[in-house]
């Protein structure tokens, strides 16, 4: 709501509007209004335009990106300016009034004026604006950064210790430099042996190392003899650090030193070596070294290793405590990133530009974690045709198969003719899906439902999903069909109770029994509301705003959520087929306490939230 603003009240002295003349702020106090907003009141929705600036008079107000607080503006705060002058879809932000709140509201063209007019005010203005919008670009780069530089030498692969004894020749150490492909040997002086076990040194001997390169030069450019002994031309000032020491760390030292190479220790004892290339290769994982690799890709066959880097990744940030909702977000990037070379460099131009590449279900909903089946299909421009269409989308499958991406058991990929039609043809889908709904519709509904353009002409996506929306009707039949399959699946409670015990050993399907219900229920939901959010997390939220459900409640899905797909995304690195997500079994057995406890109040909450499915749809009449 608003009324008139007496403009005394308004305090120029604070920035930027401290760099007005007497003459524009009287002119900017003339077009003032005034906003007054209750607790827990949405100021501005995510990704809403804005046409005003906001300064906060009085109270306090939570710009909230996927549920968290990402900032707090009380008295004097402005906020609202990527709303105002950008594309907030990058931000995701929404602002909500954390407590009763009263706000100045600078129209839009009020400060566009004053810009013109006044280039310290237009400095000031445009410099904060840009300032935001930067710190939104760099804030995944920074905080994965921040990860990696916190991951632990142990992370890496270290190379096992190759010793030999001080009298043993040099042609010993290149014998078994070669018998270990070792780059390095460890020269034990004192009462060592050769080929010991891997320790430290005790108080009668020390530990020195020999390289590849030492040998080279003592013996090809020094021509020193071959069966000279090794301990007098060893170093031993050994540069150690120990293996829970932070890989940035062993970066640093070896740059320092201008070596190759550092002995790992673990409770005072040698237990590896960590070689340069290895560090760079795990640092090289990041994000923006494979994004980079992929943007410069000139053939399907330099995306593979980008593909196989995506895994690496993954096991680093989630091995330094990144939240799976980060770890999420990047992969989707990547993935799509992938998808999208891998398309533009198979498709002829004019198909490019006459069709547009979708992705479906936890790839469209940017929720995929792990390599988990292809859901992709192609929407063509009506009256285009295209002779090599059917080569272009085999190979596109075929070649995501060899990067590690399953084909789909239901055939929902581009290869399939019924997932590449002109957009015509998916209107005439989605009328059937909607008005002769069947199990199989249903299905291909809601993961078209959660599609996202990835390449060509993403308006052709944006005219097929407006036309579902749009033939979508207050009817309740079809509304409880479409939610139904959300109480498919059991989510058991005894498994925590007396038979705990009984049937910890035993393996739970963590989608089905909490991921899913969570996953459909919300899209049942939004898709009763018209929405067009698709991811999960920012359905609910998007639902709470208005007033669907409780946002308390909302808050409390969103963290089982997170922790559902913590479990899920542990689960599939820990194990020997960490890379691609094929089955989604956790065992009680394998989680601690904490986790167990936990795991048992978030089926209770999905429980609950089934229950309140099941009574919105009128599912149990």
């Amino acid at each position: 709501m608003s009324d008139s603003l007496d403009p005394g009240a308004f305090d120029f002295a604070v920035p930027p509007f401290d760099r007005l003349t007497p003459a524009e702020q009287a002119s900017l106090a003339a077009s003032l209004d005034l906003g007054l907003y209750a607790k827990d009141s949405v100021i501005l929705k995510s990704g809403e335009r804005a046409d005003c600036l906001y300064v906060v008079m009085r109270g306090l107000v939570q710009e909230r990106r996927g549920g968290e607080v990402a900032a707090v503006h009380g008295p004097h705060d402005s906020f609202g300016l990527q709303a105002l002058f950008g594309d907030d879809t990058a931000g995701g932000v929404a602002c909500v009034a954390a407590e009763d709140t009263i706000c100045h509201l600078v129209p839009r063209q009020a400060l566009v004026e004053l810009a013109r007019d006044n280039p310290a005010f237009a400095d000031c203005i445009y410099r904060d604006f840009g300032d935001k919008l930067r710190a939104l670009a760099s804030e995944r780069s920074n905080r994965e950064m921040a990860a990696l530089t916190m991951a632990r030498i142990r992370q890496a692969y270290l190379h096992p210790p190759v010793f030999v004894d001080a009298t043993a020749s040099l042609r010993d150490a290149a014998l078994a430099m070669k018998r270990n492909q070792a780059s390095s040997v460890l020269v034990r002086e004192g009462n060592g042996q050769e080929g010991g076990a891997p320790g430290g040194p005790n108080k009668d001997e020390r530990i020195g190392i020999l390289t590849g390169t030492d040998l080279r030069d003592l013996v090809v450019l020094d021509g020193r003899p071959v069966d000279s002994p090794v301990g007098p031309v060893a170093r031993y000032e050994l540069l150690t650090l120990d293996r829970d020491d932070l890989l940035f760390n062993a970066l640093i030292l070896m740059a320092k030193h201008s070596v190759r190479r550092l002995v790992i220790t673990e409770h005072g004892a040698v237990t590896g070596v960590l070689e340069q290339a290895d560090l760079l290769a795990l640092l090289s994982n990041h994000s923006q070294v494979i994004a980079l690799r992929v943007d410069r890709a000139n053939s399907p066959d330099d995306l593979a290793q980008a593909s196989q880097d995506i895994v690496g990744l993954i096991r680093t940030l989630h091995g330094t405590g990144v939240k799976v909702s980060f770890i999420a977000d990047l992969v989707t990037e990547l993935n799509r990133k992938i998808f999208r070379r891998l398309f533009e460099l198979l498709a002829p131009p004019d198909l490019l530009a006459n069709s547009c590449l979708i992705v479906m279900g936890s790839e469209g909903r940017g929720e995929q974690l792990l390599k988990t089946d292809q859901d992709n299909g192609l929407i063509l421009r009506d009256g285009y045709d295209c002779p090599t269409l059917n080569e272009v989308t085999a190979a596109f499958t075929a070649r995501l198969v060899e990067f590690g991406y399953p084909p789909c058991p239901g055939n929902i990929m581009v290869s399939n003719p019924d997932w590449t039609r002109p957009l015509a043809a998916y209107k005439d889908a989605v009328f059937h899906w909607i008005h002769r709904p069947d199990e199989t519709a249903s299905m291909n509904l809601a993961i078209f439902y959660d599609a996202a353009a990835v390449a060509g002409d993403a308006s052709l996506l944006a005219e097929a999903k407006g036309y579902l929306l749009s033939r979508l009707q207050d009817n309740q039949m079809f509304f409880t069909a479409f939610a139904r399959p959300a109480l498919a699946f059991d989510t058991p409670s005894g498994l925590f109770g007396g038979l705990f015990e009984r049937r910890r050993s035993e393996a739970l399907d963590i989608k089905k029994a909490g991921i899913f219900p969570i996953v459909h229920g919300i899209r049942a939901l939004a898709l009763e509301k018209h929405m067009d959010e698709t991811n999960t997390v920012e359905r609910l939220w998007a639902l709470a705003d208005r007033g669907v459900l409780d946002r308390g409640f909302a808050g409390e899905l969103a963290e089982a959520f997170t922790f559902l797909s913590t479990l899920r995304l542990k689960a599939r690195v820990d194990s020997s087929a960490a890379g691609t997500q094929t089955d989604n079994l956790v065992r009680m057995e394998d989680l601690g306490k904490l986790d167990r406890d936990q795991f048992k109040d978030c089926l209770g909450l999905v429980k609950k939230f089934k229950e309140f499915i099941a009574y919105h749809f009128h599912l149990n009449h």
